[in-house]
Parts: structure tokens; C-alpha cells; sequence
């Protein structure tokens, strides 16, 4: 598996996934009511050894809320709009701005569920959002509204610029770095809009491709609120796991990013104690299982709420049997919850993208999750005859 790429004396157990079940002093929780309180240790952990620390959600009326355009698309079967939130008396004295792109259906019925999404500022795109005017129509007939978050201004994704933007400046001493900050912006919008009468605080998602996709299963596993996770393309710091790596073919087939040199290419995505676990050039495996946790914990945290994974099998960034053996592994969480059908994941064939029939298939699974709708859709949830593969652990017997 590992053992001849790393050290001489690691042995093959040591590369395997860790057990979620496992609590700070090696005790395995038995009862689904032991659930809640180790999550929120997992995700100590996690935010300790990864993402890093965040501050609290910024208090009732130190937002402001600002609407700058509203307008009919897509044929009249949808309003854009555009929103500037502000988030003023900061800790450290710093205001906090940026802008937020939705576009939601016309019509004037039951609220409906939301897509959330970081953005980069993306005027040319259809309403400014980056995703293809096709997915967006998809998810406004399927009464989805879709919701973009601008990074650039509060948070831009360059490592010199981060480091003085608004968001560290506004919140000394958190460690948080990119991945945690864009997370909590995300949950800002969350929060303006679960107060919108067009909106069903209930069927709320976060999803996002690549950088994005990271970031997406940070918001899902820190803000209970999220009803649905949907990371896409997450690879390295998402759901590729960061023990094992492999292709469509397999383990130890292909080349993909490994934490050391993610870490030291892009050091405001994560704490700098997670580059420790990598090699700095990423070309071979190094103290990745000494890691406290891997993607599947991340996954974990996500239950007993929806988790749907989509990935491309040609994707040269996704690490697809990393991904899948994390999946399958974060699965027996939701299996010992008794929700699996809440855990799902989908491969096509093609590249790094979120293309529309990724978007379909989350589409697709929120409809099932949060709508209760029966669909026919091609996603693989947990079955009994599912045999672990890079972990040696499965789910307590329910007491």
C-alpha cells in the first residue's frame, strides 16, 4: 500500500483511513447519542490541525444588508439580485464587505431550497455566477434558488493579499486560514438567507468545485445548518483522502497533489502544522499517516446530514481512489446513524470541471434528501455488501 514509498519501517495498518469512531482517550462510542458530542470533537480536531480556528457568527444587527440590483432573467422565470453585505464592529476594528449574486425563481410559492457557493468576481458569466447558464436554469425549474459569494474583496485567494485582508484584519488571534475563512463567509450568507421568505432554511446546500469544493466541506462539517453537503473536484484538503492516493486504476496509479506540497504552494489555504505531514515537493508519501484524521473524518462531520460527492475519473487533481475509499469509509457513519441514503457519490468520465450533469446529480440528490421526490438518478449510496477498502474498522453495532 504505503510501506515501501514511505519510511522503511511503516507498516502497511499505518496508511490506513482512522476510525471517526474512536474518541479522545481510544474509546469507541456505542449509541447514536455518543454521536453529537464526538462529531464536535472530530471537528476540534479538524480545525486544529487543518483549516484553523474561527470566530463566532457576527451578532444580530452587526450586518448590514444592502441591495444593489434587482432585475427579471432567464426568461422571466427568474430574479437576480444583487446584495452587498457588511459586516461592521469587528474585533479588530475592520469592516468586513462583499458581494453577493442570487439568482432565485420568479414565482411567488412555497419557499424553496438554495445552492451556496463561493465566487470569484465573475461579471461575464450568466448573473455573475461561475456556473453555466444550463445549470443555472436546471436548478431555478427544479425551484432551487442559487446564491454566489464574492471572495476577492474580504478574502482574495493570493497568499500575500490574504494575509491583510479584511478577514484577519477584523479577527486576531484565530488561526484561520483560506479555506475555514471562505467557509465562514459562506455561513454569512447562510444567515441572511435563512431570514428570506423565498427561502426554506431547511434545504440549504454548500457545494463548490476545486479550491471550492474544499471549502464547501469545511462550511458543511462547521455549520449544522447546511442540509446538504456537495463538494466537487475537492482533491487534496476535501474529500481526497490524504493517506491514499490513486486513479480510476487504483491505488498508487497517477500523480496528484499531496498535502506538503499543496500546503507549500498555496500557505493561506491551510495551517502551516498541516505542512509538516508532507514532503514540500509532494512526489512521494510521507508522515500523511500520522495525520490525526483524513478526508473520511471530514466527511463524517457532515452526518447525520446529506453528503453528496461528485468527481470526474479523468480528473488529475481529485485522487478518485483516495476519494471513493474516503467516501465509502465516511459512509459507515452514516450507515451507523441509520441514514445511508443520506451519503452518496457519483464518477463521470472527464476532467476537473463541475459540468452539468455533476450539477444534475446533486440536483438530483437534494431532490431525494430534502424533497423526498423518488428519482432515478445514477449516484452510488452505502450498501450491505459494501467490503471496506483502505480501512480496517466498520461501524459499532448499534446498542
Amino acid at each position: 500500500m504505503r510501506g515501501a514509498g514511505a519510511d522503511a519501517g511503516v507498516k502497511r495498518g499505518d496508511w490506513l483511513l482512522p476510525d471517526p469512531f474512536k474518541g479522545p482517550g481510544g474509546e469507541r462510542i456505542r449509541a447514536r447519542e455518543q454521536w453529537p458530542a464526538q462529531r464536535e470533537y472530530l471537528v476540534g480536531l479538524v480545525l486544529r490541525g487543518l483549516y484553523g480556528t474561527m470566530p463566532p457568527a457576527p451578532k444580530t444587527g452587526q450586518v448590514a444588508v444592502e441591495f444593489l440590483d434587482r432585475s427579471p432573467v432567464l426568461d422571466g422565470k427568474a430574479v437576480f439580485e444583487l446584495v452587498r453585505l457588511t459586516i461592521a464592529d469587528t474585533p479588530g476594528g475592520v469592516s468586513i464587505a462583499f458581494n453577493v449574486r442570487v439568482c432565485r425563481p420568479a414565482n411567488d410559492g412555497e419557499p424553496g431550497g438554495v445552492l451556496v457557493l463561493p465566487n470569484y468576481s465573475a461579471p461575464d458569466h450568466c448573473c455573475g455566477l461561475c456556473i453555466e447558464e444550463g445549470m443555472l436554469r436546471e436548478a431555478v425549474r427544479r425551484g432551487y434558488a442559487v446564491a454566489g459569494f464574492e471572495i476577492d474583496e474580504a478574502a482574495p485567494d493570493d497568499a500575500e493579499r490574504f494575509f491583510v485582508s479584511p478577514c484577519i484584519r477584523a479577527y486576531p488571534g484565530y488561526t484561520w486560514h483560506a479555506f475555514a475563512v471562505w467557509a465562514w463567509l459562506q455561513s454569512r450568507v447562510i444567515d441572511w438567507l435563512a431570514t428570506r421568505d423565498c427561502i426554506d432554511a431547511n434545504r440549504i446546500v454548500a457545494t463548490g468545485h476545486s479550491r471550492f469544493g474544499k471549502t464547501a466541506l469545511c462550511c458543511g462539517l462547521t455549520d449544522t445548518r447546511v442540509a446538504v453537503t456537495a463538494p466537487a473536484g475537492s482533491g487534496c484538503g476535501g474529500m481526497g483522502s490524504m493517506r491514499l492516493q490513486g486513479n480510476r486504476f487504483g491505488e498508487g496509479h497517477g500523480h496528484f497533489e499531496r498535502i506538503g506540497r499543496m500546503a507549500n504552494w498555496f500557505p493561506h489555504w491551510v495551517v502551516p502544522e498541516a505542512a509538516a505531514y508532507g514532503s514540500a515537493d509532494g512526489e512521494r508519501p510521507y508522515r500523511e499517516c500520522e495525520m490525526p484524521f483524513d478526508a473520511n473524518t471530514l466527511a463524517a462531520c457532515t452526518a447525520p446530514r446529506g453528503l453528496i460527492v461528485v468527481e470526474g475519473l479523468d480528473d488529475g487533481a481529485a485522487n478518485q481512489f483516495g476519494t471513493q475509499t474516503a467516501w465509502l469509509a465516511a459512509s459507515e457513519v452514516y450507515r451507523f446513524l441509520g441514514v445511508p441514503e443520506r451519503c452518496g457519490i457519483h464518477y463521470r468520465e472527464g476532467g476537473h470541471a463541475y459540468t452539468p450533469e455533476d450539477w444534475s446529480v446533486v440536483l438530483d440528490f437534494c431532490d431525494a434528501v430534502l424533497g423526498g421526490k423518488p428519482v432515478h438518478a445514477t449516484y452510488k449510496t452505502r450498501s450491505d455488501g459494501d467490503t471496506p477498502v483502505g480501512y480496517a474498522w466498520t461501524a459499532p453495532t448499534v446498542e
